[in-house]
């Protein structure tokens, strides 16, 4: 996985991936945090800076998007859902 941020680019393998904005700032918080599984809570805060809903599923609605362009048609997943906790782009 190829993040370019001064193109707002991605590319997995030789796949170009296009994201709206919302979901490549999604993106680059995850890279940014490779490893780590993110809460939802963490990223209302970082990535759509504004105070958690708990009753909305906006997150979660990104997430299956950027999963699908990002894991769609490999063998190998990267993008992960840590059930109750969070996220994880796995290194």
């Amino acid at each position: 996985l190829v993040i370019d941020n001064e193109r707002h680019t991605v590319r997995r393998g030789d796949r170009d991936i296009t994201l709206t904005a919302r979901e490549f700032a999604l993106l680059v918080y995850l890279a940014s945090n490779a490893g780590r599984v993110v809460s939802r809570a963490e990223l209302m805060e970082h990535v759509w800076d504004d105070n958690p809903d708990k009753y909305s599923n906006i997150i979660d609605v990104y997430a299956s998007r950027l999963r699908r362009k990002i894991d769609e048609g490999e063998p190998v997943s990267l993008f992960a859902t840590v059930r109750g906790v969070g996220f994880v782009l796995r290194a």
